[in-house]
């Protein structure tokens, strides 16, 4: 795999620029403006351009790629601010106002030494962490915008080292382009809100699960429990996905221990079960299913494509996910939809033009695809993510909204791309050979 040839004093500056950037930024609003807020907001983009400068550099000195994953990556975190502003300017901050504003009147409360009442999932965990970082940091909406655009950096940061440790013989500059510069993972991930934090788990604990593959290590362990432990009480559905998933992916995980392997194999089996059943049982309150029978699940999500097909003009009628033909259609729904023809706004139009492309792209890489499907059985990691995919999609049936699908999808696109760039590319013939196997045209007779 060849890879991109920069000269020192183009890595250096690439480095350097960053840094310098933020720093001048920084310092400049620190002298000239007395808007408290900007302030703040520039303290937090100078810290985290100097902490992204010792990770990134970190992480690309052992990659393969190298110079081309560093110069990737400090590109990512600049469109994913730049997201941030397309968000703040384009009014896709609904969700954020609402965190902002319930973060400074928890922070309020802290600072006169009194405990917020909050409710156990979801929201009430967002609002409680703005409340607490503006309560460390002080006030400011665009400094903890930038805080959770970073995190959402992370994620994919995380999600690119999984890709890379349980796929050795990927494409990794194809997962590597797809995962920090695909619009979505872009945009979603670049505000205050549940995704970026749901991206950063979800990486975490795809990670971990990446390590298990090569042993049953302190590390492992512990991202994988991080992840999931981080998920639970912003989307606990999706972390019983991803719970279920593991356990799929634990029945044919390799372990090499000897006489021990059996006994170390239904152990870990064990516990990966009662967890999922754990993390599902949460999930079930959450989501209000009192049981978790075939009956009971279809009906909540009849349920749900009614309620989310009222939201303003990006409502549809969802497919049936009870007939073979509406579990077919759901794939490409999930993924691709709104199709050029069904959008109706700008947003929807931009979310129409990422489906195609990488429907196009699918079908490009059709053939990476069908391998990692017929290697479902065979390597743990390609069903974890085979599994995720699927139930993923299963219950997104219930969402009859383009907006919501579009936004929540990012936590789908990370496996869904690792499908798409199992196989590596295929490498190319220098031309002299080209020439040499070409046959010998043919004469006719006069």
């Amino acid at each position: 795999m060849s890879s991109v040839v920069f000269s020192r004093s183009t890595v250096r500056t690439v480095l350097a620029l960053p840094l310098f950037a933020a720093a001048a930024l920084g310092v400049g609003l620190l002298l000239g403006s007395k808007d408290l807020e900007a302030t703040r907001a520039a303290t937090i983009l100078t810290v985290l351009v100097a902490t992204s400068l010792v990770l990134f550099t970190r992480v690309a000195s052992r990659d393969p790629l190298g110079r081309a994953l560093l110069v990737v990556l400090w590109l990512s975190f600049a469109l994913k601010l730049g997201a941030m502003t397309y968000r703040f300017l384009g009014g896709l901050l609904a969700d954020a106002f609402a965190y902002n504003n319930a973060g400074q009147r928890i922070a309020e409360e802290l600072a006169r030494g009194e405990w917020p009442q909050l409710g156990e999932y979801g929201t009430a965990y967002i609002r409680l962490l703005a409340g607490l970082v503006y309560y460390a940091f002080g006030v400011s909406f665009s400094g903890i915008s930038i805080l959770w655009t970073w995190l959402g950096m992370v994620g994919l940061l995380f999600f690119y080292l999984a890709f890379r440790m349980a796929f050795p013989l990927g494409h990794h500059r194809l997962y590597m382009l797809l995962i920090f510069l695909f619009p979505s993972m872009l945009l979603w991930t670049s505000s205050l809100g549940k995704d970026a934090l749901m991206v950063l788990f979800l990486g975490m604990a795809a990670y971990g699960a990446a390590r298990l593959r090569h042993g049953l290590g302190l590390p492992a362990v512990g991202w994988l429990a991080l992840g999931l432990l981080g998920m639970l009480p912003i989307r606990p559905h999706l972390a019983a996905v991803f719970a279920v998933a593991l356990a799929a992916s634990s029945l044919i995980l390799p372990i090499r221990a000897g006489l021990l392997t059996p006994i170390l194999r239904v152990a870990g089996i064990g516990v990966v079960a009662a967890v999922s059943v754990l993390i599902v049982s949460t999930a079930r309150g959450y989501v209000g299913l009192e049981e978790l029978g075939t009956e009971e699940v279809f009906a909540f999500i009849e349920r749900q494509q009614e309620f989310t097909a009222r939201f303003g003009e990006s409502g549809f009628q969802q497919v049936n996910p009870r007939s073979p033909v509406g579990v077919a259609l759901a794939i490409p729904t999930v993924l691709f939809r709104p199709f050029p023809w069904e959008a109706h706004n700008a947003n929807a139009r931009l979310a129409a033009a990422e489906g195609f492309a990488l429907l196009l792209l699918t079908l490009y890489r059709l053939r990476s695809v069908r391998a990692a499907l017929g290697a479902v059985f065979r390597h743990s990691y390609v069903l974890m993510v085979v599994v995720y995919a699927l139930l993923f999609i299963f219950f997104f049936t219930a969402i009859g909204n383009f907006g919501i699908i579009a936004r929540q999808r990012a936590q789908l696109f990370p496996f869904f791309f690792m499908l798409l760039a199992y196989l590596p590319p295929t490498p190319r013939r220098p031309a002299a050979a080209r020439l040499q196997h070409r046959p010998p045209a043919t004469r006719t007779a006069p």
